[in-house]
């Protein structure tokens, strides 16, 4: 049963430790690659845990890919509570690798060429969207939750928490390799 919209609830939103493909890339989508952390993404992982070691979470969820799952199982040695891997949260879905200028182009709700092989921003948005409805109606008052996700997932994150009108590009608060954001819901 879920609990009503008006009780607030604490998200906290992780993007993923470094990989080998995203290692030095802050702008470009590397999503459709689905790899493993490297060595810092693991230094930077463990960091992070040590940081939350504290914090209480009801709930930890992951997008399915590995540098999400492997982040968020580092920082749950330290909270030992049942992971939830949802595809909802994964990353914007493109079929091929995008430069710095596409994947920043994707990110444009004013532009409304479809581009064959990339998930219409407008889809990617609602999915997102959803995806916070649902942790609203699951867990309320008090409660705080964890996301490790992607850096374009936060895009949508930080406009739905910010009450942002979907227009213009929305690559407005691009988050590093396994920053934290807190928000309440």
């Amino acid at each position: 049963m879920g609990v009503a919209y008006n009780q607030i609830m604490k998200l906290y939103f992780v993007r993923h430790g470094e990989t080998d493909v995203n290692s030095g890339l802050q702008q470009a989508n590397t999503a459709q690659f689905d790899e493993p952390l490297n060595t810092v993404g693991v230094a930077q992982a463990e960091q992070l845990a040590e940081q939350l070691s504290d914090a209480t979470f009801d709930a930890i969820v992951s997008a399915p890919l590995q540098r999400t799952v492997q982040t968020a199982k580092i920082i749950n040695k330290f909270h030992n509570i049942d992971i939830q891997i949802d595809d909802a949260w994964r990353e914007l879905k493109t079929k091929n690798y995008l430069d710095a200028t596409a994947w920043h182009n994707a990110f444009d709700f004013d532009n409304n060429e479809v581009v064959e092989g990339i998930e219409p921003i407008r889809d990617f948005f609602g999915r997102i969207y959803s995806a916070l409805d649902t942790l609203k109606t699951t867990y309320g008052k008090d409660d705080s939750v964890l996301v490790v996700s992607s850096g374009g997932v936060h895009q949508a994150v930080h406009a739905y928490v910010n009450g942002l009108p979907l227009a213009g590009n929305m690559r407005l608060s691009p988050m590093k390799n396994c920053e934290i954001r807190e928000y309440e819901l």
